[in-house]
């Protein structure tokens, strides 16, 4: 019976292992998504490192991504190791250019150094702007 049980609670859970991220990745962005939060936990003693980090993204999305119309850095009110980004893109076609020059891709391959487990991904779709 214990057997049966086991297998029983594998078969279930496997489903939802397969449709988890990959470990220091956030799921997959839907196609018509112009708007992301994400969130990134610092490494415990990481987390100036991970703020200059981010400010540096930040200036080079102002620099290379003329498609971004938000780029906002925030710090999780209870936890300052947690760091908050608020991106929003004019279209599909500046969604998919956001983190693609040389050096936020040099960039992005250091994240793993200063990241705790990985990002977690919201993904949205502007209504209405504040006008």
């Amino acid at each position: 019976m214990k057997l049966i049980l086991t297998a029983a609670l594998i078969a279930l859970t496997l489903p939802l292992m397969a449709a988890e991220p990959q470990a220091g990745r956030p799921p997959a962005r839907p196609a018509n998504a112009d708007t992301m939060v994400v969130k990134f936990k610092a490494k415990p003693g990481k987390s100036a490192e991970m703020k200059a980090f981010w400010l540096e993204m930040q200036k080079e999305v102002a620099h290379s991504e003329p498609g971004n119309v938000q780029y906002d850095l925030l710090v999780m009110a209870g936890d300052p190791d947690v760091y908050v980004i608020i991106e929003r893109y004019k279209d599909a076609a500046a969604v998919a250019a956001h983190g693609q020059s040389d050096k936020a891709k040099a960039m992005f391959a250091k994240l793993g150094e200063l990241m705790e487990g990985a990002p977690q991904a919201d993904y949205l779709q502007l209504v209405s702007p504040k006008k």
